[in-house]
């Protein structure tokens, strides 16, 4: 009798799991596979390859201007040693000749002073600061660059986000979900690209502020090498010295006399 009613028992008990088995089963089956994207994937996303386009562009940036702002390549010895022996020696049109064939930082800032030193002290001295603004400005509008960059780079990575949870709400509605892990992780996804933003602009920043102070003690150096150049510089005795292409094309007036071209008062000057 009791083993009767144990299979009785059983049997009653494997026909009820049957049905919940196969619901079970059917449900596995309908499950959507939660598709999961590697962090290259994330970072390969068409919102972010500007953002690699910016940060190659400061890798660039950085490399170049700390090579060319380094102390021997900003003021080159060899530049100084040779300068300092014309100036020695007193031969300036030697000094202006070897400037005009070796350009470079230092030589475009004294070819300028001793192009304009007939002029007087003044002059000269304006033509060296005009040469060396010239000089600082070509540095400072690289350095822009990475300011510009640091600026843009987390608004590029904002728009990827809000473009992304844009698309991620839209195909959420479409398809009727409501499961909140699914919008979190949709979420997730799009956040890679303000982080990515963010890691640009930081460190274009830090090489920003870093490279425009080592510019600007790189011009206060060439500032101090020139005025050693030029200190008790003999002005007086180049009054009259025309330096090749440093010519004056300023003439006397026209209505001077005794200039090639003297028109009288209320005369018409003759083709």
């Amino acid at each position: 009798m009791n083993s009767t009613l144990r299979r009785l028992t059983g049997f009653a008990a494997l026909i009820t799991a049957s049905p919940l088995a196969l619901l079970a089963q059917e449900a596995a089956a309908a499950a959507p596979t939660v598709v999961k994207q590697s962090l290259l994937q994330d970072l390969s996303a068409p919102a972010i390859l500007p953002l690699w386009f910016c940060s190659a562009l400061i890798v660039y940036l950085v490399i170049d201007l700390y090579m060319k702002t380094a102390s021997k390549t900003f003021i080159s010895p060899t530049a100084v040693e040779s300068f300092r022996s014309f100036f020695r020696a007193g031969d300036y049109h030697g000094a202006y000749n070897w400037a005009q064939a070796n350009p470079g930082i230092l030589a475009n800032v004294v070819h300028a002073g001793l192009k304009h030193a007939p002029g007087g002290k003044q002059a000269a001295e304006d033509a060296m600061a005009s040469a060396i603004i010239g000089e600082n400005s070509r540095f400072q509008s690289k350095i822009a660059y990475l300011s510009v960059i640091g600026v843009i780079a987390p608004m590029i990575g904002l728009t990827g986000t809000v473009i992304g949870m844009i698309q991620a709400f839209a195909a959420m509605g479409q398809a009727g979900a409501a499961d909140p892990s699914k919008l979190s992780g949709a979420i997730g996804h799009v956040l890679y690209a303000t982080a990515s933003g963010l890691a640009v602009a930081i460190p274009a920043f830090v090489f920003y502020y870093l490279i425009r102070n080592r510019v600007g003690h790189s011009i206060h150096v060439l500032s101090d090498t020139v005025n050693e150049l030029f200190r008790r510089f003999p002005y007086n005795h180049l009054a009259e010295v025309e330096f090749e292409g440093g010519a004056s094309v300023a003439a006397t007036p026209n209505w001077v006399a005794g200039s090639p071209t003297f028109v009288q008062p209320g005369q018409s000057q003759q083709a």
